[in-house]
Parts: C-alpha cells; sequence; structure tokens
C-alpha cells in the first residue's frame, strides 16, 4: 500500500498543482504519517524484547542506507 501510495504522490507532484491535487497529497501525506507512527510503535515493541541499544544499532544501519540512497 505505501508503494502505491508513493508512487501516486510523485505522479501529483508532476501534475498541474490544483486544489484538488494539492488536497489529495495531503491526504496522501496523512496517510502516511499515520502509517509511520504505527511502525514506531511496533518498533518500541520489538525494542522491548531485543533491547533498545539492538534496536538502536538496526536504526544506524537503516540510517546509513538512506543516506546512500539520497
Amino acid at each position: 500500500m505505501n508503494t502505491e501510495l508513493l508512487k501516486t504522490y510523485k505522479q501529483l507532484e508532476g501534475m498541474n498543482q490544483t486544489e484538488e491535487v494539492i488536497q489529495i497529497k495531503n491526504q496522501i501525506k496523512e496517510s502516511l504519517y499515520q502509517q509511520l507512527r504505527y511502525h514506531f510503535l511496533e518498533l518500541s515493541g520489538i525494542g522491548r524484547v531485543i533491547g533498545y541499544d539492538e534496536l538502536q544499532n538496526e536504526l544506524a544501519k537503516t540510517t546509513e542506507l538512506l543516506e546512500i540512497e539520497k
């Protein structure tokens, strides 16, 4: 679902920024933020099991990968 939302958002960025397009983009962003919050809650639960230090190490690795993709 996230992939489709991201693709749609990118397509909307290339369109004329009418009020309707901006509204749809804002709805997509809100949906993505909600999903992000949910995933952070999941990560918190994982941290309780594997330990927060290990979770922090894994997140650091992910951040490095994201920096490479930029």
